[in-house]
């Protein structure tokens, strides 16, 4: 194990002299969380993930901003979903501590949201939402949606300190095409994580199969999914096909099948990946309560946290569950088919009201992708004990130390580490949720009305497109009769979204 982690980092740091193509372009993008203008971020999603470093790291050494930048007394407000509380004093706390440290011209006020009455935590988008009418935005926050953001004008174009940033350009670059509108930056990359399939070795064992290897095809995935099918266990459980299915055999459609321009529900992509899922749902292979009856063991409230499941649709947020030990079972995770993989970014930005644009960009980037600010936090957490990565490092591959920091702790994870390398060595390979990053994504993915009338929950009613999808997997309705009105629907919610951006 420990030859293959050394190999693979001396095959990142070779890369890190090679130029990386573009990715793939259009905004190809997020997961199961239905992120929308207006609501509440899991403040606490992939926060978690498990890291200690033995040997210590040395203090990070800080080039300054551009002159000029803090020559003169400033004060930035900032506000995140991921500050704590004051009494917690946590790694972001520490974070921008560490900044008014390394520049004394420099002032944070960090933005609280204000308790209930009752003494419960607040609503962060509510505050958001009421701060912007007020016109009052922090100079730095975080928020779920770039188009939604740039469109609401909350958000400055940092694009002239973006495009002239090292830093910036060493992201992952469709992490850095997903903060963009019309080719201006509004996001700033904060994290990400990455999606695959995770397998549970435990049973693929106990029934004697080879599990899926690094790279397989979509059949080689759907064999499995049947062939750990039994009395006792689920082939699959969260399996999400319908957004990316299309996309693993495909050069130009991307998540939700979305190609950069429009969707293509009527692909032939999209329909193999409808059928694979509905022949997992008509043989039983599937244990998603959406599609079938009970099934488990009386006290099992977790399918595939508990053991029940094969092979699972999942994020790389969820491996401290396996180094922990809070699962029971073994695991790793595996791009997806065709090595396709697809990223989960979280984006912050510099209010549109801001006085001082270019200290609150440098703000913002210490907090996120900056490579000084990486190796700050790198320092803070071994100075105080602190475990937890805030995602996979934005800049995977191109610093070396960076990532022999990170990827010293996924030794028993050979599978994750080569999709880690993959961010780099194969850019035309990654793809980006579109929740974030597509105008409109929500509605026309999930929400819109498809003029469709079905039945849910007993009731007849015009049916949304998620709920139109979710019928036609489960064969009350046929795909074909339908798939050209539903590039209709979702392209018009997309045009008129996109209508909106900023030009």
């Amino acid at each position: 194990m420990k030859k293959l982690l050394t190999t693979l980092m001396a095959i990142m740091m070779i890369a890190s002299l090679v130029l990386t193509g573009c990715s793939k372009s259009g905004n190809d993008s997020k997961t199961t969380d239905n992120d929308q203008s207006g609501t509440t971020e899991d403040a606490g999603e992939g926060t978690d993930e498990t890291a200690t470093d033995e040997t210590g790291t040395d203090e990070a050494v800080t080039e300054a901003p551009e002159p000029g930048v803090f020559d003169e007394p400033v004060t930035l407000s900032y506000l995140a979903w991921n500050l704590g509380t004051a009494e917690e004093d946590n790694l972001e706390r520490k974070m921008l501590a560490k900044f008014q440290e390394v520049y004394p011209n420099v002032t944070i006020n960090i933005v609280e949201v204000p308790l209930n009455e009752d003494g419960t935590a607040g609503n962060y988008g509510d505050y958001l939402n009421t701060l912007a009418s007020q016109k009052a935005l922090p100079d730095v926050y975080m928020w779920t949606s770039v188009p939604d953001t740039a469109s609401a004008g909350w958000a400055a174009d940092v694009s002239e300190y973006a495009t002239a940033d090292t830093d910036y350009q060493n992201v992952v670059a469709a992490v850095r095409d997903g903060g963009q509108v019309n080719g201006k930056t509004y996001g700033i990359p904060f994290q990400m994580h990455l999606f695959g399939i995770m397998q549970n070795y435990n049973i693929y064992e106990e029934l004697n199969i080879d599990p899926l290897p690094y790279s397989y095809t979509l059949d080689d995935l759907l064999e499995k999914i049947a062939a750990t099918t039994t009395d006792t266990y689920r082939g699959i459980d969260n399996f999400a096909i319908e957004d990316w299915g299309a996309l693993v055999n495909s050069d130009t459609i991307g998540f939700g099948t979305f190609d950069g321009e429009k969707y293509n529900f009527s692909s032939e992509e999209f329909a193999k990946a409808i059928n694979t899922y509905k022949e997992v749902v008509e043989k039983g292979y599937t244990g998603n309560g959406s599609f079938t009856g009970p099934w488990l063991p009386e006290g099992v409230n977790w399918a595939w946290g508990e053991g029940y499941i094969a092979n699972q649709y999942e994020a790389s947020w969820a491996i401290p569950g396996f180094q922990n030990g809070e699962r029971p079972f073994k695991s790793d995770l595996i791009p997806l088919p065709n090595e396709k993989v697809v990223l989960v970014p979280d984006f912050i930005f510099v209010a549109a009201n801001t006085a001082n644009a270019q200290a609150a960009y440098e703000l913002a980037k210490w907090m996120s992708f900056g490579v000084d600010g990486m190796k700050a936090r790198m320092a803070i957490k071994d100075e105080n004990g602190i475990v937890g990565y805030s995602g996979l490092p934005l800049n995977a591959g191109y610093d070396a130390e960076i990532d022999e920091y990170f990827l010293k702790d996924y030794a028993d994870f050979p599978m994750f580490l080569q999709v880690y390398a993959s961010l780099k060595e194969k850019p035309e390979n990654v793809y980006v949720e579109g929740f974030k990053v597509i105008p409109g994504y929500t509605k026309s993915r999930f929400d819109g009305d498809t003029g469709v009338v079905g039945t849910v929950n007993g009731a007849e009613k015009s049916l949304t497109m998620s709920e139109l999808i979710i019928s036609i997997i489960k064969g009350e309705k046929q795909l074909s009769d339908y798939a050209v009105e539903m590039d209709k629907v979702a392209n018009n919610i997309y045009n008129d979204a996109k209508a909106n951006l900023p030009k």
